[in-house]
């Protein structure tokens, strides 16, 4: 009885020894992957991946351009599209990386654009409604998924007003929406009205008068060019106001906004770059590959701001939170 009672005893001891050892063991892998996550989202390689994706991109459409014959699939408009979608979120992560005491900008200005990824699935909605749906029903769900899950997350998620009125307040949002579909309608116009020698002879076809739908698809793509931007502008007018509080404080509410927000978009841009393409695109491999580079740049530009959000916080001056720049346009946020 008495060898059982140490037993017992030395129980509790043997179980804190091997908690102890597997905390040992969990220590170095948990150092490892910081390290890790350091060298890829804290020094200057974050921009490699960055810039070989995007060169990449540049390549598939000079070879395109070149190589692209009369009976070919017209791709490099589609291929200049991906490449310009890349612009924003590149220069979005340059500067970021280069001026970190701007992150809590971030998260108080996603919603601008959740704002334009709903204008964006509004244009894809009419314009497969005015076409008429016929075979498009799977994207015509796809689209109507995307739109109410951005309108979910903004309203709950952000508390943002479901009001048009409150939405046209966005001046930045507004301007990018009008500036996406003025230059749909002018590109369309250009391709009827002086049809270029170098138009392919499926394009010209195509050409021959203004098409609604073509017109409103065109404009949502443009739309999702500069989706970004609203971010990107922020972070860049804040050069202007050098003595603003602006610091890497990040409040816990705004993290869940910034997980919300890339779940989001790594959703949506799923249908966009992966399965979509692989369901209508297999037989156009450099379409294939521009849409792998572009999902891939998403991914690590999610992974490059969840880092930094997570990071521990510091303010610049007196530890004061966010003040200065949003404070002097507070009806310009959400």
């Amino acid at each position: 009885h008495t060898e059982t009672t140490l037993g017992l005893l030395r129980t509790p001891d043997i179980r804190c020894s091997a908690l102890r050892s597997g905390v040992a063991m969990a220590d170095p892998m948990q150092s490892t992957i910081n390290q890790v996550q350091t060298v890829m989202h804290g020094s200057a390689c974050t921009l490699v991946l960055p810039g070989i994706l995007f060169v990449v991109s540049f390549v598939l459409l000079a070879y395109r351009n070149y190589t692209e014959g009369n009976d070919d699939l017209p791709l490099n408009g589609f291929l200049a599209n991906i490449l310009l979608q890349m612009l924003p979120l590149i220069a979005f992560k340059v500067k970021l990386w280069s001026a970190q005491d701007r992150v809590s900008l971030v998260p108080l200005v996603l919603c601008k654009t959740l704002l334009m990824h709903v204008v964006l699935a509004i244009y894809r909605i009419m314009s497969t409604v005015v076409m008429g749906i016929g075979e498009e029903k799977l994207m015509f769900a796809v689209d109507c998924a995307g739109l109410l899950a951005a309108l979910a997350i903004l309203k709950w998620e952000f508390e943002f007003p479901m009001s048009p009125l409150h939405w046209i307040q966005h001046k930045d949002v507004t301007n990018l929406v009008i500036l996406a579909s003025f230059g749909a309608f002018c590109s369309h116009a250009f391709f009827i009205v002086l049809q270029p020698s170098w138009m392919s002879d499926s394009t010209r076809a195509q050409s021959k008068d203004f098409h609604v739908p073509s017109i409103l698809f065109t404009a949502a793509n443009y739309v999702d060019i500069v989706a970004f931007m609203p971010v990107v502008w922020r972070l860049y007018q804040a050069e202007e106001y050098e003595d603003s509080n602006t610091g890497t404080t990040v409040t816990v509410e705004a993290k869940r906004h910034v997980r919300v927000f890339f779940v989001f978009v790594i959703a949506f841009y799923s249908w966009d770059d992966v399965i979509d393409p692989a369901m209508t695109l297999l037989e156009e491999p450099l379409a294939m590959m521009a849409h792998a580079a572009h999902f891939m740049l998403l991914l690590d530009f999610a992974g490059f701001f969840i880092f930094q959000v997570s990071q521990p916080t510091t303010v610049k001056e007196h530890n004061e939170q966010l003040q200065g720049l949003l404070s002097r346009d507070d009806d310009d946020n959400c």
